[in-house]
């Protein structure tokens, strides 16, 4: 049997046999950048409209390996006296014969406290495509006949997810479940796999020195599947908001390198994945590269009515 034939059967047995587990969803590196990509609640955190892309390629080096892309749109907005979020999440990712797409509309509804403090609530629900694609496989001619692979086959599923989270000027804290309905997808008549219910919680703080001009950003992100688990602790610095740099440590898999910059409306990042297991032996690492736009939204401001007063 061919080396290539052999691939596609473990691919398709990794990924399309009856009884699949997804462990998580598409890795971030960054992923306090676009931490709505785990946990709704956090669309409409700042006062601007907020349109973000974020493109990842893991194990650079290794064939066919995963490649990610991440759309994000999302703003704040008041309705009948209420400061609400509203936004969408477009992913991509694409891993040998497999792509996977999920398109998400977003919603978050925030109870503003004292100290400007928010509690924020949020939900998600879209499509969620998966496809699997073999006909650019070659398979010898004296093999042909035994092999019975769809060429193109997928199938397209609704899915939902919910966030709440608690957010200060100084620190925020979320905890999320995506992947909801645990959705079912039947690759073809007798292979069918599904997604895993994903529970997530993620932090951070904002440490302010004696210098003004610098602040430590510690952060952490655990996600688990209720089976394993996976934990991302960061420990970043931010010089004159500008600036920022820093390292994080993922169990099991190795070190994270982290740059980025902020130039007035523009915040865009740089990571750069150094692993530590055993596919560090055949790739080169994992780059993601971050870039976000921001429009500030001026909020209305409120009318007073009152007479006029002259002095005689």
């Amino acid at each position: 049997m061919k080396l290539n034939y052999i691939i596609l059967y473990t691919l398709f047995f990794v990924f399309g046999t009856s009884a699949v587990y997804a462990q998580w969803d598409t890795q971030i590196s960054q992923y306090w950048r676009m931490k709505n990509f785990y946990n709704p609640s956090f669309i409409g955190e700042n006062n601007a409209i907020e349109a973000s892309l974020l493109h990842r390629r893991q194990w650079v080096g290794i064939e066919n390996a995963p490649v990610t892309s991440l759309i994000s749109l999302n703003m704040p907005v008041n309705f009948l006296g209420k400061e609400h979020g509203v936004g969408a999440l477009v992913v991509n990712d694409k891993l040998g014969l497999f792509s996977n797409t999920a398109m998400m509309a977003q919603y978050t509804y925030k109870l503003k406290l004292r100290k400007d403090r928010y509690l924020n609530i949020g939900l998600q629900a879209g499509l969620m495509n998966i496809n699997f694609d073999a006909s650019g496989i070659k398979i010898p001619d004296d093999q042909k006949e035994d092999v019975e692979l769809p060429a193109v086959a997928g199938d397209k599923k609704f899915d939902t997810g919910l966030g709440i989270s608690w957010i200060t000027p100084n620190y925020y804290i979320g905890v999320s479940a995506t992947h909801l309905l645990e959705p079912r997808f039947d690759i073809d008549e007798e292979h069918s796999s599904y997604v895993a219910r994903i529970y997530y919680a993620v932090g951070g703080y904002n440490i302010k020195l004696n210098n003004p001009l610098i602040e430590l950003q510690p952060s952490v992100l655990f996600k688990s599947d209720a089976v394993t688990y996976q934990v991302d602790v960061t420990a970043k610095i931010e010089y004159n908001k500008m600036f920022n740099g820093g390292i994080s440590w993922r169990k099991d898999d190795g070190f994270v390198f982290l740059l980025g910059v902020r130039i007035k409306s523009i915040d865009a990042g740089y990571s750069y994945d150094l692993s530590t297991s055993a596919i560090s032996k055949v790739s080169n690492g994992s780059h993601e590269l971050f870039i976000r736009y921001s429009m500030p939204v001026e909020k209305k401001k409120e009318r007073h009515s009152g007479k006029s007063i002259r002095i005689l």
